[in-house]
């Protein structure tokens, strides 16, 4: 697997280039095809792998094959949260996992911040809080029946942004007293937006509810954003 470090987390390509695409799908799918040799941790590595080349089906599944407890070459998830590989305990794998469901959340991707990028359809709502990305930025987002409801974004070190939103229609931007924000598009469902600050983007005219996202709260450290849990 460490073979394919260039593909995640390094992301040394790109998925939106056709050439770096046809790399980054072939090389997944001769590693895929000896299944035989994975352990149970290769399996949130490839929801992880599925994520970044867009592929949000196949994230989930591979993220509920480490899930079930699939035993995999005497290895698996315990029900305790922990990883066994034949009788030690371990516990950076199901960390991996959890990276794995943040990457189906929210990505940074070369300078561009991605929310629920690699959302399966099966996860019609969805929120989270105060979850980091790459550049100091907290985000808060909401999704709903299958599409985007808001995202608010925090910076921490007034950088400027580009973010791809995938809010479909006319946006607006606002920061956190309302007033209206400038941006530019950058692309179908991306924009550019200013250093500092908060900025909130909706669909023109919307007034959703802005509090906590409607997502199952769990203590912990608010630093490090809170528990993410699809709504059934």
């Amino acid at each position: 697997m460490s073979g394919l470090l260039w593909l995640y987390p390094l992301r040394e390509k790109l998925g939106d280039r056709p050439g770096d695409r046809d790399i980054m799908r072939r090389t997944f799918a001769h590693w895929s095809s000896i299944q035989n040799k994975w352990h149970g941790y290769s399996f949130a590595a490839a929801s992880s792998m599925s994520s970044v080349m867009d592929a949000p089906e196949e994230a989930l599944r591979y993220l509920k094959i480490f899930l079930d407890g699939t035993v995999a070459a005497d290895t698996r998830r315990t029900p305790d949260t922990m990883y066994r590989e034949g009788a030690n305990l371990a516990i950076e794998s199901p960390i991996t996992a959890a990276q794995s469901i943040v990457d189906i959340l929210l990505q940074g991707d070369h300078g561009v911040l991605k929310v629920f990028p690699s959302v399966s359809s099966t996860w019609r709502d969805a929120s989270f809080e105060s979850l980091r990305a790459e550049g100091a930025f907290l985000v808060d987002a909401s999704r709903r029946h299958g599409a985007t409801e808001w995202i608010r974004v925090h910076s921490e070190a007034g950088e400027p942004l580009t973010l791809q939103h995938v809010i479909a229609g006319p946006i607006e931007v606002r920061d956190a007293r309302g007033r209206q924000l400038p941006w530019r598009a950058e692309g179908p469902g991306t924009i550019r937006l200013g250093r500092g600050g908060t900025a909130i983007v909706t669909r023109r005219g919307a007034r959703p509810g802005l509090g906590a996202p409607r997502c199952a709260r769990r203590p912990g450290n608010p630093g490090m954003g809170n528990a993410v849990t699809p709504h059934r």
